[in-house]
């Protein structure tokens, strides 16, 4: 649990990396090249080539960083990191929502339960307004890891969308008051006037 604990927020953090601006990533630490992970075959270091391709994610050279994640799932096709790591790259840099679900899909079929894939199925089924599809990934990942806030912020923010603002208003309240001056917490406090302004 410790490990997935860890890799939702380092997804967490990847998901807002890729959508800021770029610059905002610190400096390789590694002696590979983006060059030299997509030109060596099976000698390179695969985690050191992920690194890198999630350092060029963040400065939105989405081309190369697929091209490297590509080839390090080529390599590591049961690794769930990995593979939630490149759908949210191909989520973030194109269009392929079919190809998306499917890497998904794989992660959480390596590990079921997998919080990323989980959070990234609810995200992409919101963004296509399947709100209660969403719903269902976010409540599963709530549920399941009952520590990690930003599953019930997203739980409180389709609840809203759908008009259910009574069962969404418990939600946010609980996260300000379990969690206080968390990002989650100060997006819940945002959110909470919306559940008041809606009701009738």
């Amino acid at each position: 649990m410790a490990i997935f604990m860890r890799s939702i927020a380092a997804f967490a953090v990847l998901q807002a990396l890729l959508l800021a601006a770029p610059g905002t990533v610190s400096s390789p630490t590694t002696a590979l090249s983006p060059e030299s992970c997509m030109a060596c075959a099976d000698s390179c270091d695969a985690m050191a080539c992920h690194r890198i391709a999630v350092d060029l994610a963040t400065t939105r050279d989405f081309t190369r960083a697929i091209a490297i994640e590509e080839r390090v799932h080529a390599r590591q096709p049961g690794n769930p990191d990995v593979t939630a790591t490149l759908a949210k790259m191909v989520q973030t840099g194109g269009h392929d929502a079919p190809r998306v679900i499917k890497l998904y899909h794989e992660a959480l079929y390596s590990a079921p339960g997998f919080p990323p894939a989980l959070l990234g199925l609810g995200l992409v089924m919101r963004d296509q307004g399947e709100m209660a599809i969403a719903e269902r990934y976010f409540a599963r990942g709530a549920r399941e890891n009952p520590g990690q806030p930003l599953f019930k912020v997203r739980l409180a923010e389709v609840l809203i969308a759908s008009g259910r603002t009574d069962e969404a208003r418990p939600i946010l309240q609980e996260i300000v008051s379990q969690w206080p001056g968390s990002g989650e917490a100060e997006e819940a406090s945002r959110m909470i006037p919306r559940t008041s302004l809606a009701r009738p």
